[in-house]
């Protein structure tokens, strides 16, 4: 315990305040994308147009990623981009609580993604130059989110109790414009950088479409139960994630990278398996698969790029695209067999699992 305090203590200004504001930022998303797919239900979306909207809470705000990363690293400025960033997807939350069709909510879906996609790649590209360890780094930002989630998905529940959606996702609007405030104080660190693609990044970028393809939304999971359940599932889901990111990424800095991905990848299969007969344990096994994957396959992307901002805006364009595609093609599937989707996704899991290690 004391090593880990330590391990945080000493950690750079900018590491610490990024997670406080993806803690508040991530409690404000997290009340409201649990009971996202049953708002839009209430709107009348469909089993396709909920697939389609998961996957756009990935795929979506990769062009921006991308565009922001080259961008950042051509000026040397990150901070500017990453105020802009979460300022938009906090107004944007606003639009999505005030929509009276399901059509309406995905349009403000989108300008959240993208505010999302404006500071991501500026802000991932921050933290990998404030550290050296950068599994650590990652990590403990994955964590500080995750645990932001675990408050926001128990909020919406004891909320849910007396409101409705709509009230929810406004509280939700109001704690994420309080996460914009930590930024005034962080610290620009990068230096004007050529934006470049070395071999070994372009290589991890073309396998990352089997990767994101594997990456079935959390939302087909949760429409196992009815909205105070899936609440309940996604609050300890959240908890094992946040639970696991911190140490995991310290132990990516001290083994393989790649192997530790590639034991998550066996996780989501487990995760598939799982939710077609015991649905609850489904939720257990996806957190462990997050800690496992999310932050560690950022910050490898980090360990071998040249240009921090361009490289993991790269990797994260081609990795949520292929979310987006194949949680569309999951969206479809389900409406004829829920097994079918969670074998093909389990499938691809393996084969994941296998290409991590070839890279």
């Amino acid at each position: 315990m004391k090593f880990a305090v330590s391990k945080i203590t000493d950690m750079d200004k900018n590491i610490k305040l990024l997670g406080i504001v993806s803690f508040l930022n991530d409690m404000s998303s997290e009340m409201i994308f649990p009971i996202l797919p049953f708002f839009l239900a209430t709107l009348g979306a469909n089993s396709v147009l909920i697939g389609f909207s998961g996957g756009l809470l990935e795929g979506i705000s990769g062009i921006m990623k991308v565009v922001s990363g080259y961008i950042s690293d051509l000026i040397g400025k990150r901070k500017p981009i990453v105020i802009m960033g979460y300022s938009l997807s906090q107004l944007s939350k606003l639009g999505i609580a005030l929509s009276k069709t399901a059509y309406t909510s995905i349009l403000f879906l989108f300008l959240e993604r993208s505010g999302k996609g404006l500071r991501t790649a500026p802000r991932d590209a921050l933290i990998a130059e404030s550290s050296k360890e950068k599994g650590r780094a990652f990590g403990f930002h994955r964590a500080m989110d995750s645990f932001g989630a675990v408050l926001g998905a128990i909020f919406a529940a004891i909320l849910f109790v007396w409101i409705n959606e709509r009230m929810i996702i406004l509280i939700a609007t109001i704690i994420g414009i309080l996460s914009i405030f930590p930024l005034i104080a962080l610290k620009d660190k990068a230096s004007t950088t050529k934006p470049k693609l070395n071999l070994r990044v372009k290589k991890y970028i073309a396998c990352s479409i089997i990767f994101g393809s594997a990456n079935i939304s959390y939302m087909f999971f949760l429409l196992r139960f009815d909205i105070v359940n899936a609440l309940i599932m996604y609050a300890l889901f959240n908890l094992v994630y946040a639970s696991l990111s911190y140490p995991i990424g310290i132990i990516s800095d001290k083994i393989k990278k790649k192997v530790v991905a590639s034991i998550g990848y066996i996780f989501m299969f487990i995760t598939c398996i799982t939710a077609i007969f015991i649905p609850e344990v489904s939720l257990i096994t996806l957190g462990i698969f997050m800690a496992l994957t999310d932050a560690t396959q950022r910050s490898f992307v980090a360990e071998i790029s040249e240009s921090y901002g361009f490289s993991l805006g790269a990797y994260q364009l081609v990795f949520g695209l292929s979310v987006l595609l194949a949680n569309t093609i999951y969206g479809w599937l389900w409406g004829f067999s829920k097994i079918y989707t969670l074998m093909l996704a389990a499938t691809m899991s393996i084969a994941s699992s296998i290409v991590f290690l070839k890279i």
